[in-house]
């Protein structure tokens, strides 16, 4: 396995890869045009209904995360800190953080970066991501990189901060 980069300056911007947000845009264009036709070829049913109401949503926020700013994550020296649909997170520092590793969701088996913030709010939500998981949070993304090289990527900053304290 290859290892992950290592960016000499410990301030950094990674981004959304723009292929990946573009096919699953096309994906959803394509259900949105299943249900169109559903609902205009047959008795206007639920499925055709639900099908373009569903990933037209989709089809919005695929299309809002192409817009520049919209998807980023940012290294720094004291911590890191990521945007998702322009909503960004405060600054999440190194000592707060446990390991970053690679975890599936169930039931899609999605691939996420996750970690355990040791200060973060939301006893509620932190309990459902640790179940589903085995992490508190995790990284909307993996900005351009496979999971695994992420987290190699983000461990070593980890690591390169908690040395040079």
């Amino acid at each position: 396995m290859d290892e992950a980069p290592v960016f000499d300056n410990p301030d950094f911007v990674l981004r959304a890869s723009k292929r990946k947000q573009i096919k699953v845009l096309f994906v959803c264009l394509a259900f949105v045009g299943i249900g169109v036709w559903e609902v205009t070829s047959r008795d206007a049913g639920a499925f055709g209904w639900l099908c373009t109401l569903f990933f037209g949503l989709g089809v919005a926020v695929f299309t809002i995360q192409l817009m520049p700013g919209a998807s980023y994550l940012r290294v720094r020296g004291d911590g890191f800190m990521y945007c998702s649909l322009f909503r960004k997170s405060p600054v999440i520092p190194w000592r707060d953080v446990s390991i970053f590793r690679v975890a599936s969701v169930p039931p899609s088996g999605i691939r996420l970066v996750v970690f355990d913030w040791h200060t973060a709010s939301h006893p509620a939500v932190r309990r459902v991501n640790q179940h589903l998981t085995g992490a508190t949070d995790g990284l909307p993304d993996s900005y351009g990189l496979s999971p695994q090289e992420l987290a190699d990527l983000l461990n070593t900053c980890r690591s390169r901060a908690a040395s040079s304290r």
